[in-house]
């Protein structure tokens, strides 16, 4: 086995972990998940801004 053999398994496998992190992202099951965190930024928290202000 020589280093170019080891060079394309990795490439191979790189590929792979790449194809399954886009499954991840993409799935349906996971699109709640997302939503909420994108909105998180756009919720008012009370507590937090009144602290802010020193209140």
């Amino acid at each position: 086995m020589d280093a170019n053999w080891a060079r394309s398994l990795f490439t191979v496998w790189v590929f792979i972990s790449f194809i399954l992190v886009l499954y991840i992202v993409f799935n349906r099951r996971n699109k709640k998940n997302y939503d909420d965190a994108a909105n998180s930024i756009f919720e008012n928290d009370d507590k937090e801004s009144s602290e802010k202000d020193g209140r």
